[in-house]
């Protein structure tokens, strides 16, 4: 099994959008920095002072920040992320409180810089702690290449057993090594994968599901309208703001890598199937590896595209052109499984949706190692 299924930490949740609370976010937003805005810089109730002052930074340093962190999250998160909203709230009060009423402003500057150069040095010792170990975990890492062939499967196990410590909460820093292996990813299969290719096995088959389809249609599409948008947002900003049109620029191209580093990952990275289960990488945004114990049948899917869309306990190997094709099947599991998305989230699914560029083989093979398992 590629994961080594960690105990679940409940007062540390993964930070996805799913588990943002937008509504009280923006209640917290609307009811606490646009009165203090208009305090400070409209100045509706008259001129303000030093005093005042400290009411505005206590609000945005504090009160924002704490009330975003526990009541605007569905599951807690990281204490990291209280110390983000902490620094987001200092330059807010900075930019609102005017230059006449900051007399006591300096105060949160400083101890908002201690708590931030804090963190920073816990972020290092981390850093060293993980540099130490980078000799084994490229050692884990060339050890579950050969049990689970593809690049995120195997990095992911690779970390799990390098960087599992005693202390719990230690562990959940995997999470940020789990998103730097996506990061590595896309630099990779963006820049330096053109001339690979896919896998040969000598146990086992694989499968490819990038071929039938349209799908590289729309990658060329993306890739077309992605390096249009560099261009026109580089030259529509840079009137502005150079500083900013650059670092917009920076994000489109990482955008833009990222489509290409996908669409590589996908062609090099077929589904494998072994005598121990079942492989797969889907570009970067899914991976992980299913044993044939936990999968139950494989059997024709009478879904309609849609409802597949709809099942949030499943993913889908298929790709899809300008509009959804059917999936001729779907392997129903015998428990939930976890597997990896995006960055490393996980994901809790009952089933999986296939469609293969050879599905009638893929499901003759499927079968077969089932029968097999089962005598």
């Amino acid at each position: 099994m590629i994961n080594i299924i960690e105990k679940r930490d409940k007062m540390v949740a993964a930070f996805t959008l799913n588990n943002i609370s937008w509504k009280r976010i923006l209640l917290f937003l609307l009811i606490i920095l646009v009165p203090n805005y208009l305090v400070m810089q409209v100045q509706l109730v008259g001129p303000v002072d030093d005093l005042v002052a400290i009411g505005t930074a206590i609000d945005l340093v504090i009160i924002l920040p704490l009330a975003i962190y526990f009541l605007g999250f569905k599951k807690r998160v990281s204490w990291l992320a209280l110390c983000a909203f902490i620094f987001w709230g200092l330059l807010l009060a900075n930019w609102i409180i005017p230059a006449e009423a900051d007399r006591y402003l300096t105060y949160f500057n400083k101890s908002v810089i201690v708590l931030e150069v804090s963190v920073i040095l816990l972020e290092a010792v981390l850093l060293i702690a993980i540099i130490k170990r980078i000799p084994l975990l490229i050692k884990n890492y060339h050890e579950e290449k050969e049990r689970h062939y593809h690049f995120l499967i195997s990095l992911s196990a690779a970390t799990e057993r390098t960087f599992t410590f005693k202390n719990e909460k230690l562990n959940k820093f995997k999470l940020i090594l789990r998103i730097l292996a996506t990061d590595i990813a896309a630099v990779y299969y963006s820049l330096f994968s053109w001339r690979k290719k896919a896998p040969a096995l000598e146990n086992g088959r694989t499968f490819t599901f990038h071929k039938d389809g349209g799908y590289q249609g729309v990658f060329f599409m993306l890739v077309h309208a992605m390096v249009l948008e560099v261009i026109a947002v580089h030259i529509l900003v840079a009137q502005v703001s150079h500083v900013a049109a650059w670092i917009l620029t920076l994000f489109d191209v990482y955008a833009l890598l990222f489509i290409i580093a996908d669409y590589q990952a996908i062609r090099l990275s077929p589904v494998v199937v072994d005598d121990r289960g079942i492989h797969f990488q889907k570009g970067v945004r899914q991976y992980g590896f299913i044993e044939w114990e936990k999968i139950n049948a494989i059997r024709k899917n009478e879904k309609s595209p849609k409802e597949v869309a709809k099942d949030r306990e499943s993913i889908s190997l298929a790709l899809n052109g300008m509009e959804p094709e059917p999936v001729p099947y779907v392997l129903d599991l015998t428990k939930p499984v976890e597997i990896r998305q995006l960055f490393g989230f996980k994901k809790v699914i009952r089933s999986i949706y296939v469609r293969m560029d050879q599905p009638h083989l893929f499901h003759e093979t499927i079968n077969e190692h089932l029968k097999k398992r089962g005598c």
